[in-house]
């Protein structure tokens, strides 16, 4: 069934052939008694060229904009909650966890349309804040590639890749949409106006107002955010464009630290950018440059006084610029090239510098660090034979501070018969330290009774990473089911090694001092399953399961931080007549692995929860629509898994 790729041989990324791809692709089943109609995502992340879904070699899944819509998912986090081996929990004090395969969150790289996101460089606050900071009613897909890609993305893909997707103006139209929860109300305007001349553009505005939770709440962070979008695009000529956006990102943001002392959070992030892409007798191609500015100011004042007792300032800066090349050589090879070169500036007042930095009385060292990357990478696409794909690709990366690493990924998809294919991908990965984990040096007191000291260390070592996985999957009309067996291997891991020594002058706390260390060796294996099947009269079911054993090699303990077992359970109801359908389901989390202090002692615990959920939306027209759900329905409660109670959503969608 490689269908798609043999294709290629006479006019592959053509226009033609790319408006091909994106249509429904029909198959008959040869024990079917009537044709079934298959509608295979396109997946952009597993490789650098486009691909069927059930071709790539990649682990990949895709999440639809019905998928979101059905949801009511009103933030990234929300609407990954059903991919397969993801763990998108809540952060213990903000933020959400966007971990693959038991791999970290920042072994996670997340991408709008292909271009890296720039957020906070530590290994505990890289992208969990991404999850939130995504405007959802721009989104069309979401693309979600388990395993390392480092060979065609660099560093920070030792786990998998999240690629956004956005939306391309189709027609001509003005969306209002408005979501409440018992967390946070939303209101949001989308213009899109299809093209005209030569050019079509889109436009969006977002207002997020997150309420004030409890003490006790997994997070209590809160206050508003802001969001603005504009993307552009220029035909010059039938098979040549130029894309252009410019986003705009504000919080507003507060929390109570303790009874005395809460800190606020004023971030904005702009980014930019310009894309010149287009198709030729040859293949397609595509340059890029973009710019991201980021800055995070931190302010932590007595809530009685006001008075500041300290501060904080980091300023990002990114340069990045990129492009690739994908040629047809042959009947059976697609080869795609490419390159990328990336500047990455920080000034803040958390890492080591000779500076100073003066607020209203209070002093801050500041320091500053800048690093450079580039890279060249290689793939092909080798159709063997109408049964058997072979991708190999090879990645060369530079840092001017570590050198040089190369990373290699073979991915094969084999198919048994028509409807059953073995897919299997065996690759090398590395992440090299950020500036923030190399030069750290930031003190907080979070509240009376403690005081948290963080170092760098600038002799840590990059992680580097061996990744193989092999599964099997199948179809039967509307029958599904995929096996997967995962192993990753992690040498030199980065983590945070903390002690806790009690200092009894002037006044008794708790010092806690942390220093970013390697981890020798640590390795995440388990197993992924997935079953759906239709019901009849509208239903149908999915189940998922993913088994996961991480431990560190050295001492043969379990990492924390990682459940040992994920299930959930879907059952779906759809009418197209009615307008309606609805989404019941019921997550298991078993074996949550994590660390408890019982006096000066720290102490190893499993943790386990059940949650159920439900969402209803009915369509009244094609132009208005509302939802309600329910989030933990019986408002089951756990701090080590950071849920505290039941959460209502209702939102209401619009189109003009």
């Amino acid at each position: 069934m490689i269908h798609s790729l043999m294709r290629k041989r006479n006019a592959l990324l053509t226009t033609a052939v790319l408006s091909a791809l994106s249509l429904p692709a029909y198959a008959a089943d040869a024990d079917a008694d009537s044709l079934q109609v298959k509608t295979d995502p396109i997946v952009v992340t597993a490789s650098r060229t486009e691909q069927l879904l059930r071709e790539s070699p990649a682990s990949a899944e895709v999440i639809t904009r019905k998928d979101i819509d059905r949801m009511g998912a009103e933030n990234l986090a929300q609407a990954l909650r059903l991919a397969v081996g993801i763990d998108i929990r809540e952060n213990g004090m903000v933020g959400n966890q966007s971990a693959i395969r038991g791999l970290s969150t920042n072994q996670t790289l997340i991408l709008i349309d292909g271009r890296r996101i720039r957020t906070e460089d530590t290994s505990q606050t890289a992208n969990y804040y991404e999850l939130q900071r995504i405007n959802m009613d721009d989104v069309d897909r979401i693309e979600v590639v388990r395993g390392a890609a480092s060979s065609l993305y660099g560093a920070d893909a030792l786990g998998g890749v999240i690629n956004i997707i956005r939306k391309t103006p189709k027609q001509d139209s003005v969306s209002v949409l408005t979501d409440w929860t018992t967390r946070q109300k939303d209101g949001g305007i989308r213009v899109e106006r299809k093209k005209r001349g030569k050019w079509a553009l889109s436009s969006s505005f977002k207002m997020t107002d997150i309420h004030e939770r409890g003490t006790n709440a997994a997070s209590n962070m809160y206050g508003d955010k802001y969001f603005f979008n504009i993307d552009g695009r220029m035909e010059l000529t039938k098979n040549k464009r130029v894309d252009v956006f410019l986003d705009y990102l504000r919080e507003n943001l507060y929390m109570k630290d303790s009874a005395t002392q809460g800190t606020d959070y004023n971030h904005d992030r702009i980014s930019t950018g310009v894309t010149l892409s287009g198709e030729d007798k040859r293949g397609s191609y595509d340059l890029r440059a973009y710019y991201t500015y980021f800055n995070k100011d931190q302010n932590t004042r007595n809530r009685l006084t006001s008075a500041l007792s300290s501060f904080d300032v980091m300023k990002f800066n990114s340069y990045i610029l990129d492009g690739k090349r994908s040629v047809q050589l042959g009947d059976n090879h697609l080869v795609t090239f490419g390159g990328e070169y990336r500047v990455e500036d920080m000034e803040s007042t958390r890492i080591q510098g000779a500076g100073t930095l003066v607020r209203e009385g209070t002093t801050n060292h500041l320091g500053d660090s800048t690093m450079k990357y580039a890279a060249l990478y290689l793939q092909d696409e080798w159709c063997i034979s109408p049964k058997w794909l072979l991708i190999p690709s090879v990645r060369w990366d530079y840092n001017d501070t570590f050198g040089t690493e190369v990373t290699g990924k073979l991915g094969t998809t084999y198919q048994l018969s028509k409807n059953t294919r073995i897919k299997a991908n065996v690759g090398t990965a590395y992440r090299a330290p950020t500036a923030s984990e190399l030069y750290f040096d930031w003190q907080h007191t979070p509240n009376a009774a403690m005081v948290v000291h963080i170092h760098g260390n600038p002799n840590l070592q990059p992680e580097k990473a061996l990744n193989f996985d092999l599964g099997i999957e199948a179809e039967r009309g509307k029958h599904f089911g995929k096996l997967t067996y995962f192993h990753n291997k992690v040498d030199d891991l980065i983590n945070i090694n903390t002690t806790l020594t009690p200092v009894p002058f002037p006044t008794f706390h708790m010092l806690a001092n942390g220093v970013y260390e390697n981890v020798s060796s640590a390795t995440m294996q388990g197993i992924e399953a997935e079953l759906r099947r239709p019901l009849g009269a509208g239903f149908s079911l999915r189940g998922t399961y993913t088994y996961l054993d991480a431990r560190d090699d050295t001492t043969g303990k379990r990492l924390e931080g990682r459940a040992r077992h994920t299930a959930s359970l879907q059952l779906s109801y759809e009418n197209p007549k009615n307008g309606i359908d609805a989404i019941l389901w019921n997550d298991w989390t078993s074996g949550y692995r994590y660390s408890e202090q019982v006096g000066r002692a720290s102490v190893s615990r499993d943790a386990n929860l059940s949650l159920m959920n439900f969402v209803i939306r009915k369509k009244f027209s094609d132009r208005f629509s509302a939802y309600l759900g329910i989030d933990n329905i019986f408002d089951k409660s756990s701090n080590a898994l950071a849920s505290d109670g039941r959460i209502w959503r209702t939102g209401v969608r619009m189109t003009f």
